[in-house]
């Protein structure tokens, strides 16, 4: 059971938030479905281990070539965000 306070807030209990991995910081998607309140905990991939996949990939197109300029990096960025986002069928 939970209470809503005066600032729309709601508590989650202990348990449930242990069961679930909720912890401080932890986002939750809110919405409604057939009239009742839904709350899904949102995972977002680990933004550190793709970034260095990308400079891995990038580190291996210039191997003993010049360094690339900024906006040989940028298109690179941008290129490798199109493939990501094909892959997942975005």
């Amino acid at each position: 059971m939970a209470t809503v306070g005066t600032k729309g807030q709601v508590v989650i209990p202990q348990q449930l938030r242990k069961e679930l991995g909720i912890k401080p910081k932890t986002k939750l998607a809110i919405f409604s479905r057939e009239g009742k309140l839904v709350a899904v905990k949102v995972e977002a991939p680990a933004v550190e281990n793709e970034l260095k996949n990308l400079f891995r990939e990038i580190d291996g197109r210039y191997k003993s070539k010049r360094r690339p300029t900024e906006s040989e990096i940028l298109g690179e960025i941008q290129a490798y965000r199109i493939v990501r986002r094909s892959a997942k069928g975005a």
